[in-house]
């Protein structure tokens, strides 16, 4: 078994994120009788089959528009209990450096988001410095200050005071800068120069701490960050008057859009996408390659592609009791690649089905950046 990371450069969440659909491949890519499958043979031979991984890599944003055709509910042993046929129309944007707005067209199905977006955020954090050269210290406030974002930045103190005149006070600080969930490394800058140095205590990364260290009296800023992935939703049928219905996106809700993105926008074939590793398991007898896909941040990807036409057969995101299957058909191509134009998906051990008509695809349409700024609820 062999992995393959694929780094950053340039998602589903309940039933709203069944909505869309998976972009696939074109024809098989060429193969020799001698074709070894290895995670970086598939990877190549599914960027072949669109027209090599140049071709890729020129697709910056894509857009959707498709119709809801039906909605099946069956219990436990698989009895339908329910359905429902509808039109409802949607839409979708992505960007390839992971921004992704999901909206409806007309009125959603009761508990279905009408928007919805994600977006590989900057949360920002800072904190005051002062140094004197009074012989006093005043002691520094300890106060943690947290970021309202998704993600909760936090900055400890929220004030330091040092002072370079008095032996008998500190001559050096900590600041302690931590996130939930966040594992990369916090940006760090500041006005401090000839005032006071700030210096990380190891990499960086997070909980990280930084030491401060004073030079000469004056009051400076510092500002951390970190490159977190930001969502947030809104629920219901009435469009956008309701506060209440607004949230963030966190959790497992926040990791099942970073997935969907991850695959909606080719990250898994080419060097510049969201990041991510893959990894190729062998399975004896099997009629697919099975390709696992570890989005960072996201929940896991079960690929099984077709050793024939590299189109994928299905797809898994997630793990029980929340596991859900995509199932793709009927395939045409839009600007040399294949989109499917049906989908049927499986929720909770297929006790909910859902099919989706694909009606519109756009390449490379340019949007507008208000599209993926933080809805502000009306009061």
């Amino acid at each position: 078994m062999r992995e393959r990371a694929v780094r950053p450069g340039a998602t589903f969440a309940a039933a709203a994120a069944t909505f869309a659909l998976l972009a696939g491949v074109a024809s098989a890519a060429p193969r020799s009788k001698a074709f070894v499958p290895t995670t970086n043979t598939i990877l190549q031979a599914m960027a072949g089959a669109l027209g090599g991984g140049a071709r890729i890599a020129k697709i910056d944003t894509i857009y959707f528009e498709w119709h809801v055709l039906g909605v099946q509910i069956s219990n436990g042993s698989q009895q339908v209990v329910g359905g429902l046929q509808t039109h409802q129309r949607a839409r979708e944007w992505f960007t390839t450096a992971g921004d992704y707005r999901m909206e409806a067209v007309t009125a959603a199905m009761q508990g279905a988001p009408v928007l919805r977006v994600f977006l590989p955020g900057t949360i920002h954090e800072s904190l005051s410095i002062v140094v004197t050269d009074s012989g006093r210290y005043v002691r520094a406030s300890h106060g943690t200050k947290c970021s309202s974002a998704s993600g909760g930045l936090c900055v400890e103190p929220t004030e330091i005071d040092l002072d370079t005149a008095a032996s008998h006070v500190r001559t050096s600080a900590r600041i302690e800068v931590s996130e939930q969930g966040y594992g990369g490394a916090f940006g760090e800058s500041d006005t401090c120069a000839g005032i006071a140095s700030i210096v990380p205590i190891g990499k960086g990364n997070a909980p990280a701490v930084f030491s401060v260290t004073p030079s000469r009296p004056g009051r400076c800023t510092v500002t951390f960050s970190s490159s977190s992935p930001q969502g947030w939703l809104l629920e219901g049928d009435q469009g956008w008057p309701s506060g209440n219905s607004t949230g963030a996106l966190q959790g497992p809700d926040l990791s099942r859009e970073i997935s969907y993105v991850y695959w909606m926008t080719f990250s898994y074939l080419h060097v510049g996408a969201l990041p991510g590793r893959i990894r190729y398991v062998p399975v004896r007898g099997a009629g697919d390659y099975k390709l696992k896909m570890q989005p960072q941040g996201g929940k896991p990807i079960v690929a099984f592609i077709n050793t024939k036409t590299f189109l994928p057969d299905k797809i898994q995101i997630g793990s029980d009791p929340y596991k859900m299957i995509v199932v793709p058909s009927a395939w045409k191509a839009t600007d040399g690649v294949l989109f499917p134009t049906k989908i049927r998906t499986q929720l909770f051990d297929a006790e909910m089905q859902m099919k989706y008509s694909l009606v519109k695809v756009q390449l490379n349409k340019k949007f507008n950046p208000s599209l993926f700024t933080q809805p502000v609820p009306s009061l």
